[in-house]
């Protein structure tokens, strides 16, 4: 990919004003229930609706491919930072993984897998990005625009992604690079980099993993660090075919397996409120960068100066010798500007270079596209009405936008425990909503206002007793005033138990028909085999 071929500047949103009607033409195509994205929270929200009996909804993938941020993402190195027996949907979980932190591929692999062995793949409709949604009050349901044409749907649950879209630095000059230029999660196959002086624009969770894959094959590694991060071991465990025979065979082994894990990942997790733990792992991170980084000066401009947890702390073996070898060089400040092949750091060095690799992480909240795409029944996204907060009831539903949820939005996700237990149990409670609606015959739910604000309340009070917020430091959990918009500010077991079931009385209800005049009949259940 040449510089030509990135798109550093913004493109035009689809959705922006003057477009966020949704075009005319031949009659849409109707669901009970429209699903963006084909990722595995959009994999999960079909799955929780199969097994509730609901089998009339449609999965609108942008791509040609199920799979989300593991089809996106495919540098050298990548794989999970979470444990992959906590990376898997429990409704369907996989034996099979050949490491305790599985490869990006075997990720896809599974997803593929279970997204045909289910009959998900029926439900796929690949090219078909969501331009814009928007609510028709008239007849209770969303006006979705898509490449492919039109849909309509009684319910609209955004399964996005929270890092869907890559970020893209706006560094004067780096347009104008006459080399190869892309983000990590656009990985360009067709540059062959062995041999080239490469940098490699961030040193978060993308950096860790490519950052060692890179070193040995270029002949000079420049890599722009803007923050550096705590970093601890990784406990990398192959694991053997016996073993994986013995999963395959015996369900309740690996419910054991995942119990032990979850519970090892929830006491990591109490960092975000716990400075014992914080200071516990902090010396455990200090320990490791001085036993894998010889030289005290290098050694000084990777430590942190904030707390653990206040950014997301990575895993690795291989990160620190790679960035101590000959033909590595640490640049502080971040991304300056470009000049020709030159990049200027923050702190003034500069390198002459022959590709870019920005690892500069991803539009998320409400700078995500979907929040710009999304509108309500005045043509309104939810952008517009978010401003620099996004906020959601559960992180799902938000006032004026009837019959949408949002699957990890606002303060719905975990930086420490697996993502994929928010996503089940925001599709469970999904699912529970549209079979109630079904059974009660309700035409829209509508969050109450004053039941939003109280939750938003109670979500900033404990946010601000985090490390998110007073650990020191700025991430992408932040918005720009310093608030936690995004993650979760308890253990993952309090979520799930809030989302057990879905409840009307937070809801603002409207009961009849749909508005193609259908009556909408209770569903039977269906029951799905426990593994992949």
């Amino acid at each position: 990919m040449t510089s030509e071929a990135l798109p550093i500047q913004r493109p035009v949103d689809p959705a922006s004003p003057g477009t966020s009607d949704v075009p005319s033409g031949p009659s849409p195509r109707h669901s009970r229930v429209a699903v963006v994205g084909a990722g595995f929270t959009g994999l999960a929200v079909g799955l929780a609706l199969l097994r509730r009996g609901v089998h009339d909804f449609v999965l609108l993938e942008r791509a040609d491919d199920v799979g989300g941020v593991w089809r996106d993402n495919t540098y050298p190195g990548v794989g999970v930072d979470t444990p992959s027996p906590l990376y898997q949907l429990r409704a369907m979980t996989n034996p099979d993984w050949s490491d305790l932190y599985a490869p990006g591929h075997e990720v896809q692999d599974y997803a593929r897998r279970l997204a045909r062995s289910t009959g998900l793949l029926d439900h796929v409709r690949f090219d078909a990005d969501v331009l814009s949604a928007r609510w028709d009050a008239a007849d209770a349901r969303w006006r979705i625009a898509t490449p492919s044409g039109v849909f309509t749907a009684d319910v609209l649950v955004s399964a996005a992604g929270l890092v869907a879209d890559p970020k893209l630095p706006d560094v004067e000059g780096l347009a104008d690079f006459p080399g190869p230029v892309f983000h990590s999660a656009r990985w360009d196959h067709d540059t062959d980099l062995s041999g080239s002086r490469v940098a490699v624009v961030g040193t978060g969770a993308t950096a860790i993993q490519l950052v060692p894959e890179l070193q040995p094959r270029v002949t000079e590694l420049h890599v722009l660090q803007r923050t550096p991060a705590w970093i601890l071991p990784k406990p990398e465990r192959p694991v053997g075919e016996r073993t994986r025979r013995a999963l395959a065979a015996n369900p309740l082994l690996c419910r054991m397996q995942f119990d032990v894990i979850y519970v090892g990942a929830e006491l990591l997790a109490a960092t975000r409120r716990s400075r014992l733990l914080r200071e516990a792992l902090t010396r455990v991170g200090r320990r490791h960068l001085a036993a894998q980084t010889p030289d005290p000066q290098l050694r000084a401009r990777l430590t942190p100066d904030f707390d653990y947890a206040c950014k997301r702390p990575l895993v690795s073996n291989d990160y620190l010798p790679a960035m101590s070898a000959p033909n590595t060089t640490l640049h502080t400040g971040g991304l300056a500007r470009v000049e020709g092949r030159t990049v200027v750091s923050g702190d003034g060095s500069r390198a002459e270079v022959d590709a870019i690799v920005l690892t500069t992480g991803f539009e998320v909240g409400a700078t995500a596209p979907i929040a710009r795409r999304i509108h309500d029944a005045h043509g309104r996204s939810l952008h517009d009405h978010w401003g620099a907060y996004p906020r959601a009831y559960l992180g799902m539903s938000y006032p004026g936008f009837p019959n949408l949820f949002l699957m990890q939005g606002p303060n719905a996700t975990s930086g420490a425990s697996s993502t994929l237990l928010f996503s089940e149990a925001q599709a469970r409670y999904v699912a529970d909503a549209v079979c109630r609606m079904a059974a009660e015959g309700i035409r829209a739910l509508d969050v109450k206002p004053a039941v939003e604000e109280r939750w938003t309340r109670r979500i900033r009070r404990r946010s601000a007793r985090t490390v998110y917020e007073t650990g020191g430091c700025a991430s992408y959990y932040q918005n720009a005033e310093g608030v936690n918009v995004v993650m979760w500010p308890a253990n993952t077991a309090e979520y799930q138990l809030r989302t057990r079931r879905f409840r009307l009385s937070p809801f603002d209800v409207e009961r009849g028909r749909t508005g193609a005049g259908r009556p909408l009949h209770p569903l039977r259940p269906v029951r799905l085999a426990a593994t992949a």
